[in-house]
């Protein structure tokens, strides 16, 4: 059974009598006639798993059981001449199992007659494809009532919560995939460090580790690789990747594969000329210490918030031991101190986008992790070198309520109060130890959570100094 056939139907269980109506993607031009690669919506990729563009679905789903139909773009011998075959009408049906399947261009047509007798109907009622598609087309399908009101028998519900729920929990297949893309992914990291020498360019490194991506079966990239030596290591979305590497510094690869539409995300920072300098080799530990009890954290009842929190208090402990900061653990928490050094999240749910579907709440409280999900853990420590002093201000400042602050306010008048706030705080001006300018490590990993415990799909990275020291000396 295909991964989007088991989602179909743990869709029509959640649903139990409804249509849902959802949309692929389109080609996107990047300029002129030349186009940017297709790659399918991820919603739509979920429920479907059609790979082509300009296509639409209808689930049908009575009783709990779901039925499946497709409008695709025609067989036509001259397009495909210039675009590249297409699966057609056949193809929908003969391999990826819907019930019926209609031209594309059919689609206004014949959705009235797919509708009849479906009053809830699943959709994205917010986006621009429902005002193109549907909106018009609903309002003939579902009948009005009798009484000739303004509004088709129609209701309409959001579709996105429910994927977004079901995206959470990896299914068997959906966990192959998503190791076969860390596998690959581990690869090109290894022969990153084994390739990398002082005075190679960024860009170079990246070309030779994408290399080993594709070699491997990879389709494309999860995202755009950081390739950050040096000073570039403490741009977090660092992407320009044109610099030369310097002899003693070191080299963050935030980088992974796509396999299968499902991604890897992994970050591993090692030194260009093969051995940590002792100031490196401080940070980094801390790091990885922190690391290492974020991924024991990943297990059923607990939530990432906790995990968060964890990562604080002990990284909070890594800037007191480094003289990052000007006080003690508790100083530091309690007036954020630490956001100078590391200032996004531990992680991310991970699957068919790198930033996967999925809250980190429930009905407001933390969501707890369950059999199924994946996740990455990722702290870091960023020293600035543009930051050789800096006065932090003695100002209690609570996280949750700050973002409650940010809800009600809007980002822009809460964070110019913050900054407000913060000019009128009294501050300790505290000099950066000079040896530590500069560095930056993260250090990411893919986490199944499972009854078992964490499961590590990209622990075949090295990671330890002494097994990243082995590799690139």
């Amino acid at each position: 059974m295909g991964n989007s056939k088991i989602a179909r139907e743990n869709l029509a269980k959640q649903i139990k009598n409804g249509a849902v109506i959802l949309h692929s993607g389109s080609i996107v031009y990047r300029n002129n006639d030349t186009w940017y690669p297709f790659r399918q919506d991820s919603n739509f990729y979920y429920l479907t798993e059609w790979p082509e563009p300009d296509a639409h679905a209808v689930i049908l789903i009575k009783d709990s059981k779901s039925e499946l139909h497709l409008f695709v773009q025609d067989r036509n011998e001259e397009m495909e001449t210039w675009e590249g075959k297409r699966l057609g009408q056949s193809g929908a049906v003969d391999e990826y199992e819907a019930s019926k399947a209609y031209s594309f261009q059919d689609y206004e047509k014949i959705l009235p007659n797919l509708l009849r007798g479906f009053n809830e109907i699943y959709c994205d009622y917010s986006s621009n494809t429902f005002e193109k598609y549907d909106k018009k087309v609903l309002t003939h399908a579902v009948p009005y009532d009798q009484r000739g009101a303004d509004f088709s028998n129609a209701t309409l519900y959001s579709l996105q919560p429910l994927i977004s729920e079901l995206r959470l929990i990896k299914s068997d297949g959906e966990i192959e995939l998503l190791t076969k893309a860390c596998d690959i992914t581990v690869e090109g990291h290894i022969h990153a460090m084994k390739t990398a020498n002082a005075g190679m360019y960024e860009y170079q490194v990246g070309a030779e580790m994408e290399r080993i991506f594709y070699d491997r079966g990879a389709e494309r990239l999860g995202y755009p690789s950081i390739v950050a030596g040096g000073h570039n290591a403490c741009i977090l979305h660092y992407s320009t990747n044109r610099d030369q590497l310097d002899e003693g510094s070191l080299l963050l690869i935030d980088a992974a594969a796509e396999y299968g539409m499902y991604s890897s995300d992994v970050t591993r920072t090692f030194p260009v000329s093969g051995k940590f300098t002792s100031p490196q080799k401080d940070v980094y530990e801390e790091v990885l210490k922190v690391q290492n009890e974020g991924i024991e954290g990943v297990v059923v009842g607990n939530s990432t918030k906790e995990v968060h929190q964890q990562t604080i208090k002990t990284l909070s402990e890594s800037l007191v031991n480094l003289k990052l900061v000007p006080l003690g653990v508790e100083e530091t928490i309690s007036m954020m101190h630490f956001f100078e050094f590391f200032m996004h999240g531990t992680g991310h749910w991970l699957g068919l986008d790198v930033h996967d579907a999925g809250s980190n709440e429930v009905n407001g409280q933390p969501r707890a992790f369950e059999h199924g999900m994946v996740t990455t853990i990722e702290p870091g420590i960023y020293v600035r070198p543009t930051k050789p002093v800096i006065e932090f201000p003695l100002l209690e400042r609570d996280p949750n309520e700050i973002r409650e602050r940010r809800k009600i306010m809007g980002m822009e008048k809460a964070t110019k109060l913050e900054k407000e706030e913060m000019m009128n705080a009294k501050t300790v001006k505290h000099e950066i130890p000079k040896d530590l300018l500069g560095i930056g490590v993260r250090i990411e990993d893919d986490i199944v959570c499972t009854n078992n415990g964490p499961v590590n799909l990209t622990e075949n990275a090295p990671k330890t100094i002494e097994e990243i020291e082995a590799v690139t000396a």
